[in-house]
């Protein structure tokens, strides 16, 4: 119970801050787009390559959490892009859009500052594999099969220019720059170090209050089963996968395992109906957002009592 009072409630009461200010009309969708940016181009890198480049080099290099979580997250992706387009016979771009909102957790603005709090920083390193494993593979791949079901150019074409994009992503960069430095053996300059930690420390409270506004200005739209079903998948079929992964398959440390299961059971980011937005496609995925960042306050809180 003390986990909830201490980590679950100011966490998830920063969000809703953000949530309230957003609808009684304190921050406007220009203030909202503004902090963002900030969160998204300063804060949050900042913060990031301080983690990576303090972080074991074994962590950063773990075989282990590669199995444990990824394994998983592939096997419901491709078990959901199958069942879009064998079973409810959709084109490929539906399909993976759901296959993508099952499986891609808002590692960024939620998981690192929630593992920060809840297990100190180096807990956070597994939400920052995460975040990199869906930027390489899980969005290129969705971008793909989107884009080349719309008929906007072809499989590698469309992967090519979505792996451009990214390495412009400022938090890769970030990943990367710190891992550089990890591997190097070399440490920021004061007067850098100085700033990064500035920065660093306003990202997740302003993480979490950007989240808030966010999801006050995401429609509800969709069919219940849709967004039962991978509401359902997202919080609990990934961190049930990567538990069994973790006894049966692949046993990791249990830092290890209790970072992965947090990350698993993280709801499901915007970027999903972002994408969803742009390529006209899967409706639900506005409401499957709302749902799984509401539902998950219930969730995550048995699994960090279940954890401490």
């Amino acid at each position: 119970m003390r986990v909830i009072l201490d980590v679950v409630v100011p966490f998830f009461a920063v969000i809703f801050c953000g949530w309230a200010a957003f609808r009684l009309g304190a921050v406007d969708a220009t203030t909202a787009k503004g902090l963002n940016a900030f969160v998204y181009w300063f804060a949050l890198p900042a913060l990031l390559v301080l983690k990576v480049s303090a972080a074991p080099i074994a962590r950063l290099f773990d075989p282990g959490f590669l199995v444990i979580y990824f394994g998983p997250a592939m096997i419901i992706y491709f078990t959901i892009l199958d069942y879009g387009r064998l079973v409810r016979r959709e084109d490929d771009a539906t399909a993976a859009l759901r296959a993508l909102g099952a499986t891609f957790p808002n590692s960024g603005y939620m998981g690192i500052p929630l593992l920060i709090a809840a297990f100190g920083p180096e807990a956070a390193i597994a939400s920052i594999l995460a975040l990199l494993l869906d930027q390489f593979v899980s969005i290129p791949l969705t971008v793909a099969l989107v884009e080349a079901g719309g008929g906007r150019g072809g499989f590698l074409a469309t992967l090519g220019r979505t792996l451009r994009g990214v390495f412009t992503n400022p938090l890769v960069l970030a990943v990367l720059a710190g891992a550089l430095l990890a591997l190097a053996g070399w440490r920021l300059p004061g007067p850098v170090q100085g700033v990064a930690e500035l920065l660093g420390a306003a990202a997740s409270p302003c993480a979490l209050f950007a989240l808030g506004t966010a999801l006050a200005a995401v429609p509800v739209a969709g069919a219940v089963s849709e967004v039962v079903l991978v509401s359902a998948v997202r919080l609990l079929g990934h961190p049930l996968l990567v538990w069994f992964a973790a006894n049966f398959v692949h046993p990791v440390p249990p830092e290890v395992l209790r970072a992965a299961l947090v990350t698993a059971a993280l709801p499901t980011a915007a970027t999903v109906f972002v994408m969803a937005q742009r390529a006209e496609r899967f409706p639900a995925s506005s409401t499957i957002v709302l749902v799984t960042h509401a539902v998950s306050i219930l969730t995550l809180s048995v699994l960090l009592v279940w954890l401490s």
